[in-house]
């Protein structure tokens, strides 16, 4: 076992210096002629063998101590390059020990063959074998799981045009199908919340109340997860949320008063229009109304100093805000949802509930799902998940650090992943669809 402690440390040593000195300098030479002896005396009597197992480095049957200098440095390396196992043979020598440690050095990317790397720096004695990519059936049942995710999606969405169509008419909207669709979106939500969350993402260029009223929906879910909500309490919060604006479709938006009139009004009108349902919930009703009321009492419509609101529309209110916030309004560039995030807590206390703010920030993370992020070796991704460190999610890298759309997107989790996010990028700066990407 001295042997493979010997070998790991002269990798870690290699590969420190190697980053550090030009291969003439005096430690770069002594770490190259300790790496040389170290395998020598390894594979003196046969083939050498490194492998990886659940993070852990292993020579044989043993693990190499967590102790070892430089190990948690070379299972990193082995890791994000999805080394499995890495084996040293018999002439291993200094164009072997060079061309080796500054592959494991090199900043890793989704386009990093190490394979090739070897063999145009002529090392010869060194075989490598890698993970297995991600295994075929899970591929095609997340693929299979987001189409899913996204048809229930547009069904919600094709049910709020026949709500919206109703109240224009004057009719009272029927709602059970809407009703019936948000508990399917709740069921998903609690098995997987990321790809639920990574939904409010879309939009479209014709119905953009409707696609705000599902983001809000998705947004007041999110919160209402993380308060610990039941899911019948989540199905009324997520009927509140997607009717919190239906007032507005009682107005003629082609003339310029109604618009004018729409945005005080609404939410007046909304409550008329739902009051008129033979509904046991009234929370849908209450959140219509009292949804643009500032908890300083400022907003609309007025009401007595006194006057508390029902928390599924201060809930939704947060929601309602932030999806405003990261979507092009009026005259005005969407946020990205990091600025976002930050501007909601800017308003806590004065416009929104300051406790439940605080709760959706943390909810939302410091790199909320659907950031446009751009990570140190200048690759681009989205933010997809979050991770085990709040500042290291898990992005699904869909651009080279050229800026070359990959093929087949990489998920990386920056936990563990020798890169980092630089910046968050405005997505219209780059013509980037997020949604696309989730």
């Amino acid at each position: 076992m001295s042997e493979a402690v010997a070998v790991v440390v002269g990798l870690a040593t290699g590969r420190k210096a190697s980053q550090l000195y030009p291969p003439t300098h005096p430690a770069f030479v002594q770490a190259i002629d300790s790496l040389v002896t170290a395998v020598g005396q390894a594979a003196q009597t046969g083939p050498f063998t490194l492998n990886l197992h659940h993070g852990r480095l292993y020579h044989s049957s043993s693990v190499i101590a967590d102790d070892t200098p430089g190990v948690s440095a070379i299972e990193e390396a082995f890791e994000v390059r999805k080394i499995e196992s890495l084996t040293v043979h018999p002439g291993f020598g200094r164009t072997d020990a060079v061309g080796l440690v500054e592959i494991l050095g090199l900043k890793p990317s989704p386009s990093l063959d190490v394979e090739a790397e070897l063999a145009k720096r002529g090392v010869g004695a060194v075989t490598v074998a890698f993970l297995a990519d991600e295994d075929e059936e899970e591929r095609e049942e997340r693929d299979r799981l987001r189409e899913q995710d996204r048809a229930s999606y547009h069904r919600l969405l094709s049910a709020m045009r026949s709500v919206k169509a109703q109240v224009s008419q004057g009719a009272g909207p029927d709602l059970s199908n809407a009703g019936n669709m948000i508990g399917g979106i709740i069921g998903r939500m609690l098995e997987d919340q990321s790809s639920i969350v990574g939904l409010a993402t879309m939009s479209g260029s014709t119905d953009e109340e409707l696609y705000h009223s599902i983001n809000v929906m998705i947004y007041a879910l999110t919160l209402g997860a993380a308060l610990g909500l039941p899911e019948q309490g989540l199905a009324s919060l997520g009927i509140s949320a997607m009717l919190h604006d239906i007032g507005k479709a009682a107005f003629e938006l082609k003339d310029p008063m109604h618009i004018e009139a729409m945005r005080t009004m609404h939410p007046k009108v909304g409550a008329d229009i739902l009051s008129a349902l033979t509904v046991e919930d009234p929370s849908p009703m209450l959140v219509a109304y009292e949804h643009h009321m500032n908890v300083d009492g400022t907003g609309f419509p007025e009401r007595p100093a006194d006057y508390i609101g029902h928390p599924f529309s201060r809930m939704v209110a947060i929601a309602n805000r932030y999806a405003n916030l990261t979507a092009p309004g009026q005259g005005r560039d969407a946020l990205t949802p990091d600025r976002a995030v930050m501007q909601i807590l800017d308003e806590a206390g004065t416009m929104l509930d300051p406790l439940f703010t605080r709760l959706f920030a943390k909810a939302m993370g410091v790199f909320p799902i659907g950031s446009l992020v751009r990570l140190t070796d200048h690759s681009v991704g989205v933010v997809c998940r979050p991770g085990e460190d709040p500042f290291s999610p898990v992005v699904r890298v869909s651009y080279d650090e050229s800026g070359l759309q990959l093929e087949d997107p990489l998920e990386v989790d920056l936990a563990h992943d020798e890169r980092s996010i630089v910046e968050v990028v405005d997505p219209a700066s780059l013509n980037v669809a997020v949604s696309e990407h989730l």
